[in-house]
């Protein structure tokens, strides 16, 4: 995308993605978090634990934040949204990996796979709901990429007393206010056998769907978001 871009087009994603980045980050700044399972939650932060993170599309850009310092390899999608998110990505200092379930979605998973696999970086992370949605659907891409590197697939969910909530998005983005305070939490942690029947994949795919909105529900309740379905 980026390779294609005019040259106005490419002035205009610095722009945004430098703007952007600085302005997200002086906002989350001022947020006080309150970490559910942080012994999870900590181990991934600190490289100690190394995971393939699934988390929901709503919730993307504050994690980004939120685990900067690992420098997780992400998958982002090739569309001209996504190249504004890989460009915040790698201002963060994570690595960008170009490919959604739609476009270039195995060359993506093989390149996240070899990152992981090398030490390049700690962990991956993607959103399980894709770049389309449908909102709140697991996909099976983070499966397979656990079981290609053999690491445990973590479940993680946040979400706040004040954000913004871009309600015209078909994920209804959210992004905390100045000095929200945000409960991030972890969840069941699953570990997958190199192989899977297809049943055995649906039914590990549903699992991951179930447990993710658990989490959804119950932190929009704790922090009294409502309307989110």
């Amino acid at each position: 995308m980026a390779r294609q871009a005019k040259l106005g087009q490419r002035i205009g994603f610095w722009l945004v993605s430098h703007l952007g980045t600085w302005a997200l980050k002086a906002i989350f700044a001022t947020c006080r978090l309150e970490l559910i399972n942080p012994q999870v939650l900590e181990g991934i932060r600190s490289s100690r634990l190394r995971v393939v993170g699934a988390t929901w599309h709503r919730t993307a850009i504050f994690f980004l934040y939120f685990f900067r310092k690992v420098k997780p390899a992400i998958m982002i999608s090739r569309s001209r949204d996504g190249e504004y998110l890989a460009r915040f990505v790698e201002l963060m200092g994570g690595i960008a990996v170009r490919g959604s379930s739609h476009h270039g979605g195995g060359e993506a998973l093989k390149e996240m796979a070899e990152a992981l696999t090398s030490g390049r970086c700690p962990s991956a992370a993607t959103v399980a709901d894709g770049p389309r949605g449908p909102r709140y659907q697991a996909k099976k891409g983070m499966i397979l990429l656990a079981q290609r590197t053999g690491l445990p697939l973590a479940t993680l969910m946040w979400s706040a007393d004040r954000a913004w909530v871009l309600r015209k998005t078909w994920d209804l983005t959210m992004i905390p206010k100045p000095f929200a305070r945000i409960k991030v939490a972890a969840g069941r942690v699953f570990n997958y056998p190199a192989e899977m029947s297809p049943q055995e994949m649906e039914t590990a795919r549903q699992e991951l769907e179930d447990e993710l909105n658990r989490l959804r529900v119950e932190l929009d309740a704790r922090c009294g978001q409502t309307g989110l379905e």
